[in-house]
Formats: C-alpha cells, structure tokens, sequence
C-alpha cells in the first residue's frame, strides 16, 4: 500500500517579491523527493501580532495563516538573516502561530526544518536559524535536529528565471528534505 504524501506548508519570512530566500523556498518545494508536498503559504497578508486585534477577533488573514499549518504534516521555515538576526516578518508568523487564539498554537508538535540565504558571500543565516529554532521550542514545536540550510551568496545560486544553478547546494537542499519527511514520520506520533 503506497503511502500518502507528507504535505508540509512553507514560508520565506520576506515580503520582497525577489527575495532569495523565497527562490530558496522554491528550490526546496522542487527538490523535495518523492513522497512529500512543499506548499508555499501566502503571507502577504498577514498583519503585526497585536494582542488587541486577537482579542476582539483574530485577523482572518492570520487565522487562513495558521489552518495551514495547523493542516500540515511540517513547516518549512526560510528566513532571511538581517543584522545577524531573523526577520521581523518570521517572527511576527511564529508570533501568530503560536498563540492561543483560533485555531490555537499550530505549533505544537510540528516538525520544523529550517533554511536561510544571505545575499553575501559570507553569511549562512546561521544567527537568524538559531533565533527561529529558540523562538519555536517555547510554543513546542518539534525542530529537526540537524541539517538545516545555510547558503551564501544569494541570487549568484539562480539563474535568471529563479531556476538553483548551484549543484551542490541543490545536493544539500534534497538530503535535507529528505531528511525532513524522515523526520516528520518519526515524530508525528508524538503530536
């Protein structure tokens, strides 16, 4: 009996429409091997976490933003790393995510693989990662312990239709998502 797909929903913790990051996400929902669905969530709508507008009603852009993860097998986290650090943007989506307004914390339970580009040839979004993987643990979402992607050199890694040219960054890209549909399988149970 053939088993049903892992759907796993994704965001990339930027609004710019040419985020590297996003492409990131992009080449992970193309790269994910067989047996597991990348879904890229929109985000666009989504307001600043104001404790005032969820207690008189949650935005509904927020509550569509956590059903689809609450519906998820995993969540792909792609952050951009500004100023050694994560985006306000990821962070106000974990905010939401995690409170206990409708639907309630998403997070629970979720496995979460995380990934980030920086635009330079230094930076792996390795500050940035940590930040996201210490913001999910308090709301109780279960991180894959290792492999996470850190890349450098942003938008040098696409070609001009947004296509990963960078070969061994794609070889990393696909260990990690398998890894991550092993992953969610083994800790799913715990949900």
């Amino acid at each position: 009996m053939a088993q049903e797909a892992l759907q796993v929903a994704g965001f990339a913790g930027s609004l710019r429409k040419g985020s590297v990051n996003r492409l990131l996400l992009h080449a992970a929902m193309r790269l994910a091997p067989g047996g597991i669905a990348v879904t890229e969530l929109d985000i666009s709508a989504v307001p600043l976490f104001n404790e005032d507008e969820e207690t008189a009603g949650p935005p509904e852009a927020a509550v569509r933003f956590k059903e689809a993860v609450a519906a998820a097998d995993g969540l792909l986290i792609v952050t951009p790393e500004y100023n050694s650090g994560t985006t306000a943007v990821t962070k106000n989506l974990l905010d939401w995510a995690s409170r206990r307004s409708r639907p309630g914390n998403v997070l629970t339970g979720k496995p979460v693989a995380i990934m980030s580009m920086s635009g330079g040839p230094n930076g792996i979004g390795m500050y940035a990662r940590a930040q996201v993987r210490q913001t999910i643990l308090f709301p109780g979402a279960v991180p894959m312990p290792r492999w996470d992607v850190g890349a450098p050199n942003g938008a040098a890694n696409f070609d001009e239709a947004g296509n990963l040219i960078n070969e061994a960054l794609a070889e990393r890209i696909t260990q990690a998502m398998a890894r991550f549909a092993d992953w969610i399988r083994l800790v799913a149970p715990w949900e």
